[in-house]
């Protein structure tokens, strides 16, 4: 079982400890060197960390868990301004970020008034497309009342959060006084907010994940990142932040679909290909490739097939 990690410290030797994740069968999934500093999230089995832990004590830094690692989530908000969205939702974002998820920030181009609310197709496909869809909703109890049935029916684990208090929400998980504020979050109270946020998009990925654990894929989703980095040169020159984000079950590959598609497809993983092991599907964000895990029942049912059919026509040409 592998768990995530992000190690900060000094840029000295850090060489060191990624050979060391390495070595130990895990996986650097990003690294970002300013001067001195050294920020590198990684990923591990669960036994060896002790032995990580030891060297990052060496080295001078600190190692922190980083459960939502290797996720994706969408902050959406109903209300577009125009300079910027509402101070909480970008503090949401970044408490996120700090717990390891890429973090996409949304808002819905029809969400303000009671009346005129509503979300298109294209907002809803693009939404869908991450793990678990955070909506910061406002302060006023009727207004949540018509505004929070647009999204309850989408196919994406949900956290609803708003300022009235008590609130039921079934289907989703709901997390009270967090409405609109006109500034930062910086007192305690607070920040304790933003920790049960994170806490109910914590427990909506455990569930997903006891979910996949049923029947996993052939390979997790890091190792066929690792494979794509090495095998197809246009994803080595990625100018985007985060080349290749980790979503819970697959991928998102920040090139252009009509380009490198097919090339993503013929990368060998684990004695298989992508297509084998994924779905491919258009991004509706910057026409990105998204590739999606296929379970492994799935994968060594298509593979028996094929030896079957290879078997059957070995014989009739014989």
């Amino acid at each position: 079982m592998y768990s995530n990690y992000t190690f900060d410290g000094g840029s000295y030797r850090h060489k060191e400890l990624i050979e060391l994740v390495e070595d130990l069968g895990g996986y650097v999934i990003s690294k970002y060197i300013l001067s001195n500093e050294a920020t590198i999230t990684f990923t591990v089995p669960s036994p060896d960390m002790p032995r990580i832990e030891v060297l990052a004590k060496e080295l001078g830094g600190k190692i922190k868990n980083t459960p939502l690692l290797g996720t994706e989530i969408a902050v959406v908000t109903p209300t577009l301004t125009r300079h910027h969205l509402p101070h909480p939702l970008c503090d949401i974002a970044e408490f996120l970020r700090r717990g390891g998820a890429n973090t996409n920030m949304i808002g819905l181009a029809r969400g303000t008034g009671r009346r005129t609310a509503q979300i298109s197709q294209r907002e809803r496909d693009l939404i869908e497309e991450h793990d678990v869809a955070v909506v910061a909703l406002g302060n006023f109890k009727r207004c949540i009342d018509e505004k929070i049935g647009i999204f309850l029916d989408l196919n994406v684990p949900l956290v609803i959060s708003a300022l009235p208090y008590p609130y039921e929400v079934s289907g989703c998980e709901y997390v009270p006084r967090m409405g609109k504020f006109p500034y930062k979050f910086k007192q305690i109270g607070e920040l304790k907010i933003l920790d049960e946020i994170s806490s109910a998009v914590e427990r909506c990925l455990n569930h997903r994940r006891e979910e996949i654990m049923l029947d996993p894929p052939v390979v997790p989703p890091f190792v066929v990142k690792d494979e794509i980095e090495q095998q197809v040169e246009e994803a080595k020159y990625i100018m985007s932040p985060g080349g290749i984000a980790l979503r819970l079950n697959g991928l998102r590959v920040k090139l252009p679909f009509d380009v490198c598609s097919d090339a993503i497809l013929q990368v060998r993983v684990a004695g298989f290909t992508v297509g084998e092991i994924c779905t491919i599907e258009r991004s509706r964000l910057h026409n990105h490739i998204l590739l999606d895990m296929r379970p492994r029942s799935m994968v060594e049912s298509a593979f028996e097939s094929t030896m079957q059919a290879e078997k059957i026509s070995v014989l009739g040409e014989v």
